[in-house]
């Protein structure tokens, strides 16, 4: 016999899912106004969804372990055994009590919910602190091969019913980022439709003394990835370049290195500056600015910026390949010029003096994610160039996407290594 925990037995899963789903405006728009406003989507969405996510259950039956003690065992409802009419149970003869432990992860919550389908058989068990513990009583008469019997049967049961459960928690969590993406996408227009009423009613807006700019996130079992506070220099607009303008820039810099790497005996006798001013001036080629005039320019030894009002919305870094240092250097150096509002960057390496090209490759993501103001890596198919987005150097707010490219220049009198 089972001692009796019923599983997957209230009604019912898909309805503590839904429940859920339902949290996702609420944690969207629980987030202060100064501090959404500042924050990607894809920061929402990192932040959000792991405060919503469910671990499914996942039974680790290999390193079940079992115990196995004398007990007393009722055997009142044995129709096989006779007892007086006149006398009422329970009644207890000797038996053997095993208990089976498996180990499991997962939210334990979910084995007390009927999963979408199910059947009239529940499955019984005990959770116990990340133990489902099946146990099994027998009298002393019973064949021994009756406890297998019923743990294979009890098992089989609760295994049907993890892999429903399974199932339906991962389409939930699969379901969350688009749900905290339209989440977002209705906070924004809310926010978008609504932002001119200060000056509709020509009352200028006071902030409540002492309140603070940001409110902390109370998170409890995970840590989601923080959002990005609100900049220093508050939520005034600042000039900025559109994504498709940020790849076509990308596009004529790869071209151009491209082109240096097929004859590198021409580019590879030329400094960082040298570099730098062949790409600025075919970059001023086929880019203008407001006044038909040049829209790059040359702030440093080897920048590259799209500059307005002392701030850049565009800087680019060419830089010769002396080890991972050198790109350390550069991205502290460009950290600091960016516009606060989707700050766009790239740092452009070139190979002169090593021979082991391939060596070099994989040092140049390691740089990048060892850097303190790394957050994550972007995507990028490209052989040899990476994205990344970083915080800046001077304010937490800012957040600063950059890519990366590093061109083989190297040649020696045998060729290229």
């Amino acid at each position: 016999m089972i001692n009796h925990h019923p599983l997957f037995f209230e009604p019912d899963l898909d309805s503590q899912l839904r429940a859920r789903e339902r949290q996702v405006a609420a944690k969207v728009d629980g987030i202060p106004e100064s501090q959404f406003l500042v924050s990607s989507d894809q920061d929402v969405v990192e932040h959000v969804v792991p405060q919503l996510t469910v671990e499914p259950i996942v039974l680790q039956s290999e390193a079940a372990y079992m115990n196995q003690t004398e007990t007393q065992v009722d055997v009142s409802g044995d129709p096989m055994r006779n007892f007086r009419p006149d006398r009422s149970g329970p009644f207890r003869v000797p038996g053997t009590r095993v208990d089976i432990d498996i180990p499991y992860i997962g939210e334990d919550w979910i084995f007390g919910y009927r999963t979408n389908p199910y059947s009239a058989a529940f499955p019984s068990a005990k959770v116990d602190g990340g133990f489902l513990r099946i146990s099994i009583s027998l009298p002393h008469d019973a064949e021994p091969e009756r406890f297998r019997e019923i743990r294979d049967c009890e098992l089989g049961l609760i295994n049907e019913c993890v892999d429903r459960a399974h199932a339906q928690v991962t389409a939930y969590n699969g379901n969350l980022a688009s749900l905290v993406h339209q989440a977002i996408t209705d906070r924004r227009s809310r926010l978008g439709k609504h932002a001119g009423i200060a000056e509709l009613l020509d009352i200028p807006l006071s902030a409540k003394p002492g309140a603070p700019s940001i409110a902390p996130v109370r998170v409890v079992v995970r840590r989601p990835p923080a959002l990005p506070i609100p900049p220093r220099t508050g939520l005034a607009p600042e000039p900025g370049i559109t994504s498709e303008t940020y790849e076509h820039i990308l596009r004529f810099i790869r071209h151009q290195g491209r082109t240096f790497e097929r004859t590198p005996g021409t580019y590879a006798l030329h400094s960082e500056e040298g570099l730098r001013n062949i790409i600025l001036a075919q970059l001023n080629g086929h880019f203008e600015g407001a006044a038909m005039g040049e829209v790059f320019r040359g702030t440093g030894k080897t920048d590259i910026c799209i500059e307005t009002d002392s701030r850049a919305a565009f800087v680019g870094e060419c830089k010769l390949w002396a080890g991972p240092a050198r790109l350390t250097g550069a991205l502290d150096q460009l950290l600091g010029y960016l516009t606060w509002r989707d700050g766009k960057a790239s740092v452009v390496l070139f190979n002169t003096r090593n021979r082991n090209f391939s060596r070099i490759l994989p040092t140049v993501p390691e740089a990048l994610r060892s850097h303190a103001l790394f957050v994550r890596d972007l995507p990028c198919d490209e052989t040899g160039e990476w994205r990344v987005l970083m915080r800046s150097r001077e304010d937490e707010g800012r957040r600063v996407t950059v890519h990366v490219f590093l061109f083989d220049l190297y040649e020696d009198s045998g060729g290229k290594g």
